[in-house]
């Protein structure tokens, strides 16, 4: 790779998005079952042809021929494969973000099956960050297959010198450093975060001063307290969908309550103030919709980390 790197290639699953293949078995099979039934069909290998191309029903049909009495469970799989998605890996959106907003060029190089990769489109917007997704079901080619990265570069004109390629599976990582790709063999974020900022990619996180603040339906608030779990990014929108935390700085909650909370009384709403520094995760300042630069927290909400909450009446 060249000093003047411009390009990161992200894969995704296990990477970007939490994928627990074992979670669409659990629908029809015990626990205890579900390991040995994946090793009795050979998961990873049939799975592997679809992300290459295979039509479900046509692998489907092959795999219920030899296992007649499996048929139920091996059609669980693609009819329970949204239970599959758990959420975002810890820590990647912010990278995704980051990286973005340094103006790096963002692919994704994914093995997944063409249509089992729509359910992810739908669920997941961080993935509307990148500038283009090479699918293997789409291409009729799957990673480790050296012409899939071949064909990423010649389709957005991406010279292998200057592009980082991110990956969690060693075979994957070792095909794409065969084609002249820099490539990081992905554990975690943190550690990838080094790898970025060592390439010169990424700088050292400068934290945003607080406080900032969320603004919610105290209903919502106080079931988040509650449950221990909060899924909300802003109105509507919860936190796996958007990949971050909607938050405002002192200056800017007024203007939040008028424009996404206006038809509400004011006496319904809070208004929790955090330290950025006390939470998990990590706050980006990022102009998203043109009206300027909002604190984004890439991590679940924790609403017991608030130093105090406000009534929504007090702005």
């Amino acid at each position: 790779m060249t000093a003047s790197a411009d390009t990161v290639i992200f894969d995704l699953g296990r990477v970007l998005l939490e994928w627990d293949p074992r979670l669409a078995f659990a629908e029809v099979l015990p626990a205890e079952e579900i390991g040995e039934f994946m090793e009795q069909i050979s998961f990873a290998e049939w799975n592997l042809a679809h992300d290459a191309g295979q039509e479900w029903s046509v692998g489907e049909t092959e795999l219920i021929s030899r296992f007649p009495d499996r048929a139920e469970a091996i059609l669980a799989y693609r009819r329970h494969f949204a239970r599959t998605l758990t959420g975002l890996v810890p820590g990647t959106a912010a990278l995704v973000a980051e990286l973005q907003r340094r103006g790096v060029r963002l692919i994704a190089l994914t093995n997944w099956s063409a249509e089992l990769f729509p359910v992810a489109r739908r669920s997941f917007s961080i993935l509307d960050r990148f500038e283009g997704i090479v699918v293997s079901g789409e291409e009729q080619l799957a990673k480790p297959d050296p012409a899939i990265f071949t064909l990423l570069c010649e389709r957005y004109g991406v010279d292998p010198a200057a592009a980082v390629f991110i990956d969690d599976s060693p075979k994957n990582c070792r095909a794409a450093a065969a084609v002249g790709l820099t490539v990081i063999n992905f554990v975690d974020a943190e550690s990838t975060r080094s790898a970025l900022v060592d390439l010169g990619l990424l700088q050292t996180r400068q934290p945003v001063a607080g406080p900032v603040f969320h603004v919610a339906e105290r209903e919502l608030w106080q079931q988040g307290l509650d449950s221990g779990d909060y899924p909300w990014s802003s109105r509507g929108l919860s936190y796996q969908r958007q990949g971050f935390v909607h938050c405002a700085l002192p200056d800017q909650v007024a203007g939040v309550l008028a424009s996404t909370y206006a038809d509400l009384n004011r006496a319904d709403l809070v208004v929790g103030e955090f330290d950025p520094q006390e939470l998990d995760g990590v706050v980006i300042m990022e102009d998203l919709g043109g009206e300027g630069e909002f604190p984004h927290l890439y991590a679940p909400l924790d609403l017991r980390r608030s130093r105090a909450v406000h009534p929504g009446t007090s702005f």
